[in-house]
This record gives structure tokens, sequence and C-alpha cells, in this order.
């Protein structure tokens, strides 16, 4: 055979994936070209929420998954009854759509089968969603704070009526391990992570002339969506989805102002620029820097900027973690409270084990702070603090004094055994320093903190993890309230513990096996998910046999 006739061959070879991603980019033209009253920016918004997918979980989903993301919509307006935006006309126009993607001859029967199941769950997961901002609603109706009570009709049903700013300021921070292990449970996760980029556009580009239409999608990416990718482990897509939640709060209340503000600070320190931040703050002119999210040069449109770092110090060791810039709703947020902000840039530094952790913080301490402006954190009389288990702050405490660094310079708090044995695990295991470093003439606000592998761990997935914390907090666990605990409350809080390990630990793990489902070319199904997919087929026939 000829070089002439490879080349010729070649180029008539399409990867599967693109051939997929045009039959679905054909389904969306098909819609929209025969449907008519649609939201304006339908096809955009496709695009939009596909971008979103990629630029949050990079090459995490199958591709199949990701060309999916175009075609969330038409698959909704024929195949979920229970949304507002059902009707008949647009139901059988979807249905015309996606039959004839059904039936492309150049699409695998893995494929066809897989898509109908994520398609399928991207239903499920937004009635779920629903559901469980009504029940949260419903629980919180029933609390003594009576601005839960006004807002019920905002939260839980149509309301119609403007949304006040006062109604905009109230938060209902409450969540149900127990919904969102059992819902999860039933599809794939790569669906959920369709439709949690398609709620933050939703936030970004809001489509629906009904303020708590809104309202309502920020409750829910605040109480389910964030949660569920978080623990997932996409802590950018999770940070961004909860930024344009606040973001969209302050927007009701008026307070564009503050928004505008925090996106300029967050553009000082974007403009100087991570790297250089961090070979200062570490004293290094060569730091490794990369990124959690494809990030868009030239439309700069993600407010989320995190990542990890590596950087040789001059005694010797490599210091390497995560970085994070303060989001624009985070900082708009703090900026309304009228507190200063001790950290726009954020630094996990992560080492194997405690004495390795010891000895990174004290050299920082004693090498580094010096050239530095310490700033004390709020609440907090010294810029240095720690806590742990006495064991962990002796280590910590003998590698500062071998130093030269005074007691006097740090605080401690010490958790004993018996806070220990009656909480019924340690507390979080940190050291932290807050400073503000000059770049450029620009002075950015900075916090470090110093864990081991096995806190990071436990922060993520186990008992002292944020979202942990935060549930018993709604189940009225508060930690001020340890001291006068009975012994049948101890119990049922350590059941919420459990339940939030099994769950945390569970969505982990989903996660990581998507990933090596898609790494070895399988696109593996949640079997629980099949009887979604059975309904979704079941509902295309029959429309199709309708026309």
């Amino acid at each position: 055979m000829s070089s002439e006739n490879c080349i010729l061959n070649e180029k008539e070879i399409i990867p599967a994936e693109e051939v997929f991603h045009e039959s679905c980019r054909k389904v969306l033209d098909g819609y929209i070209s025969c449907t008519e009253g649609e939201r304006k920016d339908f096809k955009e918004h496709a695009y939009r929420v596909h971008k979103i997918v990629k630029a949050y979980t990079g090459d995490d989903l199958p591709p199949e998954a990701a060309s999916l993301s175009l075609i969330h919509d038409v698959a909704d307006r024929m195949f979920n009854k229970k949304s507002t935006k059902y009707n008949d006309t647009w139901a059988r126009n979807a249905a015309d759509a996606l039959y004839g993607f059904m039936d492309d001859e150049k699409i695998s029967h893995e494929q066809l089968e897989y898509s109908a199941s994520l398609l399928a769950d991207m239903a499920k997961i937004e009635q779920s969603a629903a559901h469980h901002r009504r029940q949260m609603a419903e629980i919180a109706k029933e609390e003594s704070n009576e601005d839960y009570r006004k807002i019920y009709p905002l939260v839980a049903e149509r309301h119609r009526g403007k949304v006040s700013p006062k109604q905009w300021a109230i938060a209902q921070p409450l969540l149900d391990l127990d919904h969102m292990r059992l819902e999860m449970d039933k599809v794939n996760i790569e669906a959920f992570i369709i439709k949690g980029a398609e709620i933050m556009d939703n936030l970004q580009y809001p489509s629906s002339k009904r303020e708590s239409a809104v309202l309502q999608d920020v409750l829910e990416a605040e109480s389910f969506y964030a949660p569920i990718l978080e623990a997932m482990g996409y802590e950018a897509f999770s940070a961004e989805l909860r930024s344009v939640a606040k973001v969209r709060r302050l927007i009701g209340q008026g307070k564009e102002g503050l928004v505008k503000s925090a996106k300029e600070t967050q553009d000082k320190v974007l403009q100087v620029g991570i790297e250089k931040i961090t070979d200062k703050i570490f004293g290094v002119n060569d730091g490794t820097i990369n990124y959690a999210i494809r990030k868009d040069e030239d439309s700069g449109e993600y407010s989320t900027h995190m990542g990890e770092f590596a950087a040789d110090t001059k005694y010797g060791n490599m210091l390497a973690g995560n970085w994070r810039i303060k989001t624009v709703g985070s900082l708009a947020d703090k900026l309304k409270g009228g507190d200063g902000i001790m950290d726009i840039v954020g630094m996990m530094v992560i080492s194997k084990d405690r004495e390795t952790t010891a000895c990174d913080f004290a050299h920082f301490i004693a090498d580094r702070l010096k050239e530095f402006r310490s700033v004390c954190a709020r609440n907090k009389n010294k810029p240095i603090y720690i806590q742990g288990t006495k064991e962990y702050v002796d280590i910590v405490e003998r590698n500062l004094r071998e130093l030269g660094v005074s007691s006097d310079e740090y605080l401690v708090k010490i958790d004993t055994d018996e806070k220990c044995e009656k909480r019924g695990y340690s507390i979080y295991e940190i050291s932290k320093v807050t400073f503000a470093v000059d770049v450029d003439g620009v002075e950015i606000p900075v916090e470090i903190q110093f864990i081991t592998k096995d806190e990071r761990r436990r922060a993520r997935t186990e008992e002292v993890s944020h979202i942990v914390y935060k549930y018993l907090q709604s189940q009225g666990f508060g930690k001020d309230n340890l001291e006068g605990e009975t012994a049948r409350q101890r119990v049922e809080r350590m059941k919420i513990v459990s339940l939030a390990k099994e769950v945390l630990g569970a969505l982990h793990k989903r996660r990581y096996d998507m990933k090596n489902s898609k790494n070895t070319g399988d696109l593996g199904l949640n079997p629980k998910s099949l009887s979604n997919e059975d309904k979704f087929i079941e509902s295309l026939i029959d429309l199709r046999a309708d026309n």
C-alpha cells in the first residue's frame, strides 16, 4: 500500500467520541429548529454547561458523558413530566430528535445504553434535588425561627411574587445525608455532575422570570449539589457553585457593589499571579503550580482559582500541597459582614506524618514569617495557632523550640483525652499562620495550614469534615453542647457521624470508580439505574407511537 493511500485511509477514520459528539449536536439543533417558545439562550446554555463540565472535571468523565451534557434539556423536555417546562408539543419534538440519535447506526449499542441511562438519571436527580429542598423547608418551618416560616412559600411552592432583600438573605444550611445517600445510590454520578453544571449556569444566567425559582436554585446549590460535589473531591466545582449562589443572594439584596468590589480585589491578586505569590512566600524562584480547573484565559469567567503547588526550601525539604484564591462570592460575602479578609490566598502544606508536618511548620515560622507582616486571624490575638491532641502539640512545640521560637509567639488548643473520649474522636490536627505578603506593591492576606495526609483524608470524608460539622449543627449537635450531652444524645450523635462517614466515603469512591472505568474504556453503568433507563426508552417509544 502506498503512503498516499495510508494518509487517505487515516483521514477517513474519525474517533468514536467525535462521531458521538456530532450526533449530540444534531439532536440539539434538530430540537431547536422545530420548537417555539423555548428559552432564548437554549443552545448557548447547552454549550455553556458542556464547557463547565469540561473545565471542572477535566478528563475524569467518559467523553460520551461530556457530550450528553449538550442534550440534557432536550431529554428533560421529553422525559421529566414533573418539570414545569413539560408540555406535549415539546415532548414530541424532543422524542423526534432523540429517536434519530437512538437509531443512529454509527453509535454503538453500549453508547446508546449508556446515553439512555444518563439522560434518564438527570431527570431523577432534578426531582431528588427538588424533593430535598421541599423537605428541608418543611423541617425549617417547624423550627422556632420565624424567618424560616416566612420564606416557606418561596422555598417549597410556586411563589410568583417578589422576593424581598431580607428574604434573599435568609439561608437554610440544612443537609439530609440519608437522602443524599439513597438518591445518589440509584444514579450514575456522571449525570449528577452534568446537573451540577446546569444549575451553576442557571444561577449565572437565570432563565425564569419567577424570582422564587432562582432562590430555589440557590438553595439546591447550597444544600444538595455543592456538598455532594465536595464529597466527591471536586473542591473547585463545589466552591464555584457556592460562589455563584452567594453572588445571586447578594444581587437579590441589591448589593451588586459588593460583588464588583470583590471581583476587583480578586483581579488584583490574579494580576500578580499565584506563581509569584508562591515564590515570594517560600523564598524560591522555581515553584511548581498546577490548576485544578482548565482555565479559560480569554474569557476569565471562572472566579474559582485553585490547584496544587510544590516548592523546594532552603533547609532541604520540599513543601507541597494545595492553594486557592478566595472566590468572588466568598469575598463579597465577607465584605458584607464588614470584617477584614484574612485569607484571600489560602495554602495547605500536606506532609506525610506528624514529625514532617511539625518540622515544615517550625521552619516556616522561624525562617520565613519574619519576611512578612504578621496578621492575627479573626478572634485570635496571635498570628500562629496550633490545635490537636497533646501528643501532636508536643511534637510541634518541640520543633519550634529547637529553632528558637518562643511559646509567647503562638496560641495552642490541646484536645485532652477526656474531651476526645467524650466526643468519640479527636479534633482536627492543624498548625496555621496568617500574614500579609507584598508582591509588586500589592499586599495580599495569606493563611497557610500545615497538616498530615491522614488529617487531609479525615477533613474530606470523615468525622472532622465541614459537611459532618454542618450536618451535626443542623441536628442540634453544636460543639458547645458537648459538655452537657446525655448518653442517649451521644449515641444519636455518633450514629450521625457514622452515617456521614459512610456517605462521604461512598461518594468519594464513586468518583474514582468512574475514572477507573473511563481509563479502561468501559462505559460502566450503575445497575441500580437500569429502571430509569427502561422508563426513558418506554417514554421515547410511546411518544413516537403517538405521532
